[in-house]
């Protein structure tokens, strides 16, 4: 996990999650974000959490000072059958 703080207007540059790359959360804690995910435009306020599937080309940018948690998620391997694993 990550925490970052961000300046009004802000940008963090485009980014494009690597293929072998994690999915990743991230939760605002403070300010307003307006993420581009893909295609879709959205705002995130305090209290928000975003999930970003692996590969998801996105873009950041703080509207305001703001301050985010950034989780990155394990990558899950294939089981094949979908169903859970037993050892």
């Amino acid at each position: 996990m990550d925490k970052f703080w961000e300046a009004a207007g802000t940008k963090l540059a485009d980014r494009w999650a690597a293929v072998s790359g994690p999915a990743l959360v991230i939760q605002v804690v403070q300010g307003r974000l307006d993420l581009v995910l893909g295609d879709e435009k959205t705002e995130a306020v305090p209290g928000s959490s975003i999930h970003l599937p692996a590969r998801l080309p996105h873009t950041v940018r703080a509207t305001e000072p703001s301050v985010m948690l950034l989780t990155m998620l394990p990558a899950t391997e294939p089981s094949g059958s979908g169903a859970p694993s037993t050892a």
